[in-house]
């Protein structure tokens, strides 16, 4: 175990999932600075990008390669329109690179290369700040995977990328809804945001999720889809018994080597549409679930089977 402080203390390696989250938001809160000085503004969500590129680069094992880029269908034709995606993750070791575009000057992690579709192992739409716009078009550059779903492996899986939710926004809650495909998307599973600013080290795990048995319709939110996890009113009843007293909270419990629970907060609305639901999980452990999440999606392992949280973990006392 590694401690902080008397609130905050977790298993080896939480401080650098939580240190990458940060350099990856520097990265991409320095060129949206830069942007509000220039008479001409560029992109800031390009830097964005590039700094997940360059994270995941280091973090993946090597036989998997990390770029944006164009995804390419072992097909015949004599006109073949190109997709175009934010960030995709490839079998690095057995696949050729068709070509690649860019200027001479760019850097790595801005050349667009070209796959061929059945060397693709997985694929992210990035978006600058979750609003119901983005979110919608997130969902419909994904649905471009349902037309090359012939082509990609079975195990493919794809998701949105958020930097940032507006606290302005956390009380919308027809935000959430975007992110329910009217059809299902090829390999689609959700995705993640990076930043709420209230709380500095929390973030949103997406997950879409199985309807419920007795769950026969569409549901509203009516609570905000944002909360500060550490103001979440989780304590000790005077039996010493765990108490949650606010509605989609909850706790991730851990049964440690030192033979003691430990605990992390949790808070998460979720919703649900005709075909699947989808929850958003706030936690300040989400940015490294994310991470050790896609490896066993990345090797077309079932998440039920081979989740195992095992760093990186963050725990709060609860009192």
């Amino acid at each position: 175990m590694q401690k902080s402080n008397d609130k905050r203390y977790g298993l080896v390696g939480w401080k650098e999932f939580h240190n990458n989250r940060k350099e990856i938001l520097s990265e991409f809160q320095r060129a949206k600075a830069y942007n509000v000085s220039r008479p001409v503004r560029g992109e800031h969500g390009n830097a964005g990008e590039a700094a997940m590129r360059k994270w995941l680069s280091a973090y993946l094992p090597k036989k998997y390669g990390v770029t944006s880029g164009y995804i390419i269908p072992d097909v015949v034709a004599v006109e073949y329109k190109l997709y175009h995606f934010d960030l995709l993750i490839y079998d690095q070791l057995n696949s050729p690179m068709l070509w690649s575009d860019g200027d001479y000057d760019q850097s790595e992690q801005g050349k667009r290369r070209a796959i061929p579709a059945k060397h693709i192992r997985a694929a992210f739409e990035i978006k600058a700040s979750l609003t119901s716009k983005t979110a919608r078009d997130a969902i419909a550059k994904l649905s471009d995977f349902n037309r090359l779903a012939d082509h990609l492996q079975s195990s493919f899986s794809c998701g949105a990328i958020f930097f940032d939710l507006d606290t302005g926004l956390v009380n919308n809650q027809r935000i959430l809804p975007n992110l329910l495909p009217s059809i299902p998307i090829f390999g689609y599973w959700g995705g993640l945001i990076l930043h709420c600013a209230l709380n500095e080290e929390m973030a949103g795990l997406l997950e879409l999720i199985k309807l419920p048995e007795n769950q026969h319709k569409k549901t509203d939110l009516t609570i905000p889809i944002a909360k500060n996890i550490d103001e979440i009113n989780i304590c000790r009843d005077k039996d010493g018994n765990i108490a949650i007293s606010e509605p989609e909270a909850g706790l991730m419990a851990f049964d440690g080597p030192d033979k003691h629970w430990h605990f992390s907060k949790e808070y998460g609305p979720t919703i649900y549409g005709d075909r699947f639901g989808l929850r958003l999980i706030w936690s300040h452990n989400s940015f490294a679930n994310f991470a050790l999440d896609l490896l066993p999606r990345l090797e077309g392992l079932s998440l039920e089977k081979y989740r195992q949280y095992i760093f990186g973990q963050v725990f709060d006392t609860i009192v």
